[in-house]
């Protein structure tokens, strides 16, 4: 398995040597392998490993049990291992989302967190060949099209990479039990009561023993040509966008009579491009309302309006389709507040509280994550650090990003929706901003090889 795994990240350019390498880890067969693998091959590709467990506080016992696993694991194989625990589902509670949905985007925030916190290049998570052809095959009954057919990619974004993404289970347990890891196993997975155990338990073996015994090869080998149309798709359609879109004053106008000159699988991606850029996602927009809108272009009297899911309206103007979002009319009003090392500094619009502590430079090799945290060069700051929302023209310069850009380029490219923007805290100095809380540092204040001391700029929401 170490050589496919090797052919794996050498294919689809994974990693480089001397990089650091954020594993996400919970305990489990997949997780426990990728982890092991990496640690097989760091001293070949000169490799950082942090590793990452979050303890959902969900499974009581048990959970403290995986948590107890990966830190034993960690501290054999001399990996430092970031420790979370949190209550997810009070957190999904608060943001009106899913448990799972909660877990996911609380376990990427800390997984960019460490990135972070480490100058570390990549994020490894561990889905595996029979998560991608479970993931077809719901996405096949559901009625996906070519980008959800395509299921994952060995990279998503920036820095997600999944090196496991053509290993099987089997393959995966084998290994497990060849070098006794002695992973922790959760009991729910053999459990027919949610759709992926069904598809998992029930379904695959059935195709496989009357239909395909390769099934889930084939699956994975269609989801990539899926991708590869998808891709090529996808980059056409963005240039029309770009070519007749509009931004204007946080809206979104398409001119019709250039949409139509388009095929009309290239006008339905340009329309979702339209959503995407206005809202910076397209969840709950499904076949429907891609439709409804193909219609309100095609038919739409000038004044016909559409009301899409996330608060978007769309609006048929005399010559363009107008996308704007509603819940951009209750704006969250400007704040400021000074922020002072060694005091807690509340945020009552957010119900957050930040802090800020001065370490010692030796105090480097210990700088763990936390809820919210990042480190900054204390000399680099000028006097009168404050935090603050957004303000019109904002720039800075993200960590890893030669140059300035614009904080409103910045929080699209991230895919924060408008909404959610002027909720974005801000610390900053005199000289600008400092840190885009819970996404970006800037990188004029990063700790190097002359800091001397040693800024930490922590947050945490009052009511978890």
């Amino acid at each position: 398995m170490l050589e496919k795994f090797l052919e794996t990240i050498d294919k689809n350019q994974l990693i480089e040597k001397g990089q650091g390498v954020v594993l996400g880890i919970s305990g489990g067969p997949d997780s426990t392998a990728m982890l092991h693998l990496f640690w097989r091959i760091r001293k070949a590709f000169e490799l950082r490993l942090y590793a990452v467990h979050l303890n959902h506080q969900f499974r009581g016992e048990e959970a403290e049990k995986d948590a107890d696993y990966v830190k034993n694991l960690c501290r054999r194989l001399e990996i430092p291992c970031y420790f979370f625990s949190e209550n997810i589902e009070a957190y999904s509670q608060k943001k009106g989302i899913s448990f799972e949905e909660g877990g996911r985007e609380r376990r990427y925030q800390l997984f960019d967190q460490v990135l972070l916190d480490n100058q570390a290049h990549c994020i490894a998570v561990a889905q595996n060949l029979d998560d991608q052809a479970e993931t077809v095959l719901m996405r096949l009954m559901r009625g996906s099209g070519l980008e959800g057919l395509g299921a994952m990619d060995y990279k998503r974004g920036e820095h997600i990479i999944r090196p496991l993404l053509n290993i099987s289970r089997q393959e995966i347990e084998n290994y497990c039990q060849r070098h006794q890891l002695n992973p922790r196993i959760d009991q729910t997975n053999f459990q027919s009561i949610y759709t992926r155990n069904r598809i998992r338990l029930e379904l695959i073996p059935f195709i496989e023993k009357y239909f395909n015994p390769r099934i889930k090869e084939t699956l994975s080998r269609t989801a990539s040509l899926m991708r590869e149309d998808a891709d090529f798709m996808s980059s056409i359609s963005k240039k029309i966008f770009e070519a007749i879109a509009i931004n204007v004053e946080d809206e979104v106008h398409i001119s019709v009579s250039a949409l139509q000159e388009n095929h009309t699988a290239v006008q339905k991606r340009v329309l979702r491009e339209s959503i995407l850029q206005l809202d910076g996602k397209l969840k709950n927009i499904t076949t429907i309302h891609i439709d409804q809108l193909m219609d309100l272009v095609e038919r739409g009297q000038v004044g016909s309006c559409l009301d899409l899911p996330n608060g978007i309206n769309v609006l048929r103007d005399y010559s363009k389709l107008c996308f704007r979002n509603k819940k951009n009319n209750k704006r969250l009003n400007f704040f400021e507040y000074p922020l002072k090392i060694g005091e807690n500094t509340e945020i009552r619009e957010l119900d957050i509280i930040f802090s800020a502590e001065v370490l010692p430079k030796d105090s480097r090799k210990d700088l763990s994550g936390a809820t919210a945290v990042q480190y900054f060069d204390l000399d680099k700051i000028q006097e009168g650090m404050i935090i603050r929302n957004r303000r019109q023209g904002d720039k800075f310069s993200p960590l890893g990003i030669k140059g300035t850009k614009k904080l409103k380029e910045f929080m699209i490219d991230e895919k924060i929706s408008r909404e959610k923007r002027d909720e974005i805290p801000l610390v900053c100095d005199q000289a600008g901003i400092m840190w885009v809380a819970g996404y970006r540092m800037s990188e004029k204040y990063k700790l190097d090889k002359n800091t001397k001391q040693i800024l930490k700029i922590s947050y945490c929401y009052k009511n978890l």
